[in-house]
């Protein structure tokens, strides 16, 4: 059985009642959340500390997270569940389980919305962009980037907004919509600009460039891939880019003064490269190196046997490495350089470019391999028809993507409208009501400072009125006890030497003996005691007066609480409040050991009081007047007080103050 009692000032109470109805309508919407044990937590911990384990397989940290997840899911562990789905979706991914990976993705998007998380709602849509550009679904892709992109232009996110716009140019350049890519990177160049991220912006300098490539205004080719590259090599300086963007940079020059038939300068670019250590090291790098130095030698001279031998050794590389989207490129180089000297080999590159595209799902490599096997074979339908399907299904996902970001776009520049609208009324409103409000701030502050000093006069005339009144409490107890024992129990002794003297009755003795007893108790639980820096003395020195042969008293840790800094009001109650309990001890309990703890806190300290007695029935509890006065005392320095008996099983008790 137990009882708790507290007793705040009035205004607690107030708000206390006004959480306690929300906390009430609450519970009757959702059900009690299950808080995991420390056990559990530290299960929790261990799984997900797996699953981003190095040293084990892919499988077995895909294990750890689903257990990990299972339980957050279980104990409803909003943010671990968060963490658990960003990491599995993760691990799905580098296991190339794409599938997987958007299923999971979706997950997180439906309990981000559910519970209405914007920054992972946004999170969610990068992934599905992700996954499913990877698993080269790239319509999917860029629909799920421009909704990553318009919360990210909500949330006025400029870095999040150049990086979906990248993404999705980037998706449109892969597709062959050079003029969709080159509209959509120009807009992202307006959200980068406004950031400090280098890499955001020199990547949509490049899709610029490469789609100014492909509509041979080069002017505008070079200008943009001068400054990706003059952007690139400052952010390699501040190591927020990687090497393989410069390596592209480079190639896209290269390609682009090729195309201006400059080719001296564009072998020279590639040849450095070539023999360049770094670059000899990362075989994706050094294959496409290899090719492009190989295409153009053959451009600049379509006799030079060097062109063939760099083109065989980098498609060799590249099926070394497995690289799809090289091995187009490369048997597409193959099939130029053999298409008017040797038709049948150049069929055979032209065919395999078109597998490799068939593999890759890329739409713009098929049409490509298509026409240059409709030159080099005769008997064609079959590619005719997948080339008429094709180029038709790329038109209209091209198609698709425009208008979908053509719709954002509106948006955008409606939004953009009516902010700089809104901001050009603000401010006219802003002049027009300056005057106003200043005015209003003014005689705001003087209410709130007369409103404040007067509370705080109040406050202050309250616990002086406290103050006198513990004080005049324990000023009376003391005169009390003073008197019981200068008078009473003075006039008593007496009494009983004259009846010692005169007659020898032993019954008369012995109630007139316990009559002083009792007197004497009284006097001790009322007399005086100091309150100064001897106070914890005094406090040790009562609770150990109360120990005897029978009765073992512990007392721990009262030295931690600093006494020196507890006002002499709350001290007194505080001595009454555990003699109380000491004295109640004497006369009910029975216990033969008494523990009285203190524990120091920042802003509440706890006594504990334990023992091992008789205990106390639930009626003597609540109609103790020994207990309803501790309570009473604790009353007037804001403190709570919470007893815990049965019979038979001793006594505790509990009491917090403030500091």
């Amino acid at each position: 059985m137990k009882l708790w009692r507290v007793n705040p000032p009035i205004y607690i109470i107030l708000w206390g009642s006004i959480l306690f109805i929300g906390i009430l309508s609450t519970l009757g919407q959702t059900e009690e959340v299950k808080a995991p044990s420390q056990e559990v937590l530290d299960s929790i911990s261990k799984y997900y500390a797996l699953s981003k384990s190095d040293s084990s397989t892919i499988n077995q940290r895909l294990k750890n997270i689903t257990s990990f997840l299972e339980i957050a899911k279980f104990y409803e562990q909003d943010s671990m569940i968060y963490n658990g789905l960003m990491q599995k979706t993760w691990l799905l991914s580098k296991a190339k389980m794409y599938d997987s990976a958007i299923a999971h993705s979706h997950k997180l998007y439906d309990f981000a919305k559910f519970n209405r998380d914007t920054s992972y709602m946004l999170k969610a849509y990068i992934k599905l962009g992700i996954y499913h550009k990877k698993n080269n679904a790239f319509t999917e892709a860029f629909k799920y980037y421009n909704e990553a992109f318009k919360i990210s232009r909500k949330t006025k996110d400029s870095l999040c907004a150049s990086k979906n716009l990248l993404q999705m140019s980037y998706i449109q350049s892969l597709l062959g919509d050079y003029s969709g890519s080159k509209t959509t990177a120009v807009d992202g160049v307006k959200f980068a600009e406004k950031t400090s991220s280098l890499k955001n912006l020199s990547g949509l300098y490049h899709i610029i460039s490469v789609a100014n490539l492909e509509q041979k205004n080069h002017r505008e080719a070079l200008k943009y891939n001068s400054l990706a590259l003059m952007l690139g090599k400052d952010s390699l300086a501040l190591k927020s880019i990687q090497l393989n963007n410069i390596l592209k940079y480079e190639n896209t020059r290269a390609l682009i003064l090729a195309d201006t038939m400059n080719y001296k300068d564009a072998t020279k670019i590639l040849t450095e490269l070539a023999n360049d250590s770094i670059v000899k090291a990362n075989k994706y790098e050094y294959s496409r190196v290899l090719g492009n130095l190989g295409y153009i030698l053959w451009l600049q001279n379509n006799r030079n046997k060097r062109s063939e031998k760099l083109l065989l050794n980098s498609l060799e590389i590249r099926e070394d490495i497995n690289d799809k989207e090289g091995l187009i490129s490369g048997n597409i180089y193959l099939t130029k350089y053999y298409e008017n000297d040797n038709e049948t080999k150049a069929l055979s590159y032209a065919e395999a470019a078109y597998r490799n595209a068939l593999d890759l799902k890329s739409l713009t490599s098929i049409i490509e391999a298509l026409g240059y096997i409709f030159k080099l074979k005769e008997n064609v339908q079959e590619e005719a028809k997948i080339f008429n399907e094709t180029y038709h299904k790329l038109n209209e996902i091209n198609q698709n993507n425009r208008e979908i970001y053509a719709v954002t776009k509106y948006e955008n520049e409606n939004l953009t409208n009516e902010n700089l609208k809104l901001e050009t009324d603000n401010a006219k409103l802003e002049i027009e009501k300056a005057k106003e409000e200043r005015e209003n701030i003014i005689y705001l502050l003087s209410t709130i400072i007369l409103i404040l000093s007067g509370g705080f006069v109040v406050y202050l005339l309250q616990q002086k009125h406290k103050r006198e009144r513990i004080r005049d409490v324990f000023n009376a107890e003391t005169r009390i006890s003073k008197k019981l024992h200068d008078e009473l129990a003075n006039d008593v002794y007496h009494v009983m030497t004259q009846i010692q003297n005169k007659r020898n009755d032993h019954e008369v003795l012995d109630k007139l003996e316990d009559i002083y007893s009792r007197t004497r108790d009284i006097s001790r639980e009322n007399s005086n005691f100091k309150i100064n820096k001897d106070f914890v003395h005094e406090l040790s020195g009562m609770l150990s007066s109360y120990g005897s042969l029978e009765t073992k008293i512990i007392i721990k840790d009262i030295d931690d609480i600093h006494w020196s800094s507890i006002t002499p009001e709350k001290k007194i109650i505080i001595h009454r409040i555990i003699q109380e309990l000491m004295v109640n001890m004497k006369k009910h309990s029975q216990a033969t050991l008494v523990a009285v703890t203190f524990k120091k806190g920042l802003k509440t300290h706890e006594i504990s009081y334990a023992d091992n007695g008789v205990g106390v029935a639930k009626n003597d509890i609540i109609y103790s007047s020994g207990l309803q006065n501790a309570e009473n005392r604790i009353k007037t320095i804001g403190g709570s007080f919470i007893f815990d008996s049965e019979e038979g099983k001793g006594f505790k008790a509990r009491i917090h103050f403030p500091n």
